[in-house]
């Protein structure tokens, strides 16, 4: 994992399945064991996704507008072309002077913090140029790096 410095990684506990050919092996792993390897490599992901995320802070990224953040009413969610929905860190946007947001619409817009799997966006860019010519949301920003 420190190696290949993943932008994204999800970890998941084994489970048995007795439909599984799995199932009939010996030499499980105890569920506390399971517990503190999960522990354990979620949290050197974590060092990993922070450092990557905060060297985009004050960089300019074409971002997705998904709609208003279901945490507060002054925020609003986006994601950046690397950010899968549902799976990934957010963009979480407090400022989308201008006009008003609608969601699918892409902004340029400005990073100014990072946290260990989301971004918060705060200064408007210029105008994106179109950026879905061909049905593409245009290069990754990780490419950028």
């Amino acid at each position: 994992m420190e190696a290949a410095q993943f932008d994204w990684m999800g970890v998941f506990s084994y489970s048995d399945e007795d439909t599984s050919a799995s199932f009939r092996l010996d030499g499980k792993v105890d569920r506390r064991t399971i517990y503190h390897r999960k522990r354990r490599l979620l949290a050197i992901q974590r060092k990993i996704s922070r450092a990557r995320l905060r060297r985009m802070v004050g960089r300019e990224f074409p971002v997705l507008i998904e709609g208003p953040s279901p945490e507060t009413d002054l925020l609003w969610e986006g994601r950046l072309a690397t950010q899968a929905p549902e799976i990934d860190g957010v963009c979480y946007i407090n400022d989308l002077s201008g006009a008003p947001p609608h969601a699918g619409e892409i902004r340029r817009l400005r990073i100014s913090e990072a946290h260990d799997y989301d971004l918060v966006e705060a200064s408007p860019a210029d105008e994106v140029p179109d950026l879905q010519e061909g049905g593409r949301f245009g290069r990754s920003p990780h490419a950028l790096l």
